[in-house]
Formats: C-alpha cells, structure tokens, sequence
C-alpha cells in the first residue's frame, strides 16, 4: 500500500520542473512518524527511485535520510544509469544495422521518452528495447536481431536476448500477436498509425516514434495492460502533456475518439486527478474525468489507494467501447487466451490445455479473493 503522504512526496519528486526551494518546502512538512525506508522502497518499485533522489540531492535534503535509505537511493539510480546506457548502446547497433535492409523500426515506451522528455537518463528506468516493426518488415528485422548476437527466447518469440540485453520487438501496436481480440481494439489499422510516426535521432542514428497525440494514447492502454502497476507510466503522459494547451487536449481526444479507444483519456486523467492530485487547468480535462462510470470508477480505486488493478478491470475497461457480443468475446479470449499463451502464464506447468485452463480459473479466483 501507498501511504497518502507518500503518493503525495512523489507527486511532487515527479514534477521536472519544480525548483529545489519548492521541494524543501513540502520535505519540511514530512511527519517524524514516516517510516524513509518505506517511502524509498515505494518510490523504487513504481520507478520513482531516480526522481526522489534527484529531488532530495536538489533540495539539498538528502542528507536528513539515514545513510541506508540515502546509499539505496543513491545505488538505484546509478544503477538505472548504468542500465539504460547498456540498452541505448544495443538500440544504436540495431539502428545503424535497419536502412541497410530499408526498415525503420518504431521506439515504443521508455525509449523514446529519454531524451525527449527526462534528458537524464536516470529517471526513467527501462527494463528493455521496446520496439514496433510492421508485419512486413518483422522477417528482415529478426536476421538483424540473430545478427548482433541476438537469440530468441524459446517461450516467447518475439523476445530476443544477449547477455543481458533484451529487445522486446512487437508486430502489432496493441500486442494482438498474443492475444488476437487486440486487433479490434484500434479502429485504425497498424500501417495508417506508421504512416503519422515522426522520425527522431539517436546520436545520429534514426528511428521512429509515435506521433505525439498517439504516443499518448499507446502509453494509456500499456499502462492499462499492466493494470497501471506502475506510477512512473502515469507520470511519463503527466509530463508529455505538462504544457500543453487547450487545443492540444481538444486535439488528442479527437484523436482517441478516431482511433476508437476515446475512453483511456478518462482512465489516466481520473487517476492523475486521485493518485497525484492533478488539477487540470482546461475544462476538456475536467469534463474527461467526470466521465469515469461507477464501475469504471470502482475497478480504478484499487490502483488510487496502492494497489494493482483487480484481474477483470483491464478486459472490462479496454472493451468499454465494444457492443455487447464482441465484448464478452474479448474478455474472455483475455482472461482465457489460448493454451500457447498460457503456456507462457505458467511456464513451469507443463500440462494439457484443459488443466492449463483450470489453472487459469484457479489463478483468477485467487486473485479475486486476495482483494475481498
């Protein structure tokens, strides 16, 4: 669980533009009762660490934390430091490796968001290379991959590791290689979004991202598909729209709407509102948030008081937009998608596809019960 104060630290460790003054101000109010280790633990595990210790070390308060917490910290963020650097020396050899067999792939997720929108590099940890290629291309681009000294993952085959570098490559935008109700989720098909990606430099070698109204977007379902377990997702779309203005909004909810998925807006707008205390300075924004339905509103909750989302909430939430048959067909095909990828749920269960369902029925009736 996230204590109320906590969630309230690191909303404001998560503003990039905040001077230290500002922070010492509200680091001043901290009750003696909060437990630091607690709170640098949170901060770690939503992929805060980086930005609560660049606050403290910048408020010049970083010295009232016990040396434990303050080395933990400390540690953490040279390490994401480290890390990222790895994963951006990997992404360069991909790239200088893509126009010689004409491909372009698309940086997806914390790649792209590195140097456009933090700069350090060690606020914003990334567990891997995300990256989208179209179904075309998908071919080529593996040889790329098995060229560098890359080998796919046996269980998953779009993951490619070396050492310990990993590429998560993607061929279709909302994951519908595994699970294929996804495709209907966008009422645009994958090479008209490519058509609009914007074209970005990495230390000279080029890539793709998503247009900027449709970067937006693409964060709001990945967080939804992790059940937003992650606060630093919210906080990367919090910072992409910091200064944008009301035709901006106006802009990216005609987008949505366009692309069918108009509601993912009023899930990340509701939980910036109740996890981070965001008051939007536009009446778009605020009409967004009201929108939130009572069944929307309870599944979101869990996520506002430190929680995961329950197990049904994505499923229900991705398909608001369907009619009634497509969207039973969807969540079911979520909660109980075929056995190869169940296969994946529980790797170490070898077994016949009936038992892998029932394992699944068991696994989501737990789930359920842990929350009651």
């Amino acid at each position: 669980m996230i204590e109320p104060i906590e969630r309230k630290i690191l909303a404001q460790a998560a503003v990039l533009d905040r001077g230290p003054d500002d922070f010492q101000r509200i680091w001043s109010r901290v009750s003696p009762d909060l437990s630091m280790n607690h709170l640098v633990e949170t901060a770690i595990r939503e992929g805060l660490g980086g930005h609560l210790y660049k606050s403290l070390k910048r408020s010049r308060v970083l010295g009232s934390l016990a040396e434990r917490e303050k080395q933990k910290l400390e540690t953490h963020y040279y390490q994401v430091v480290r890390n990222n650097l790895r994963l951006i020396h990997g992404l360069k050899e991909v790239l200088r490796q893509s126009p010689l067999r004409n491909i372009r792939p698309v940086l997806l997720q914390g790649m792209d968001l590195i140097q456009e929108v933090y700069g350090d590099i060690g606020l914003r940890p990334m567990t891997d290379i995300d990256l989208w290629v179209l179904k075309k291309d998908h071919p080529s681009f593996v040889k790329i991959l098995l060229g560098s000294g890359y080998e796919s993952d046996p269980l998953y085959p779009n993951t490619f590791r070396r050492g310990s570098t990993t590429v998560d490559l993607h061929t279709h935008l909302l994951w519908a290689d595994r699970i294929r109700a996804r495709q209907f989720l966008l009422s645009r098909t994958d090479e008209e979004i490519y058509r609009d990606t914007r074209t970005v430099s990495w230390e000279g070698e080029e890539a793709q991202c998503l247009s900027r109204y449709d970067q937006v977007i693409y964060l709001g379902l990945h967080s939804l598909k992790h059940r937003f377990n992650r606060l630093i997702w919210l906080v990367d779309i919090k910072n992409i729209t910091a200064a944008w203005d009301p035709s901006e909004w106006e802009a990216l909810r005609s987008r949505a709407k366009e692309l069918g998925q108009p509601r993912i807006l009023s899930y990340v707008l509701f939980l910036l509102s109740h996890v981070f205390g965001y008051q939007p300075q536009n009446e778009l924004s605020r009409t967004l948030i009201k929108r939130v339905s009572f069944l929307e509103r309870r599944a979101l909750m869990g996520r506002v008081k430190g929680c995961e989302l329950p197990v049904w909430a994505p499923p229900f939430l991705f398909s608001s937009e369907m009619n009634g048959r497509s969207r039973l067909s969807f969540i079911l095909e979520s909660l109980f998608p075929r056995p190869e990828i169940l296969q994946q749920v529980f790797p170490s269960f070898q077994a016949r596809p009936w038992q892998l369902y029932l394992k699944r029925l068991g696994q989501i009736i737990g789930l359920i019960r842990s929350r009651t």
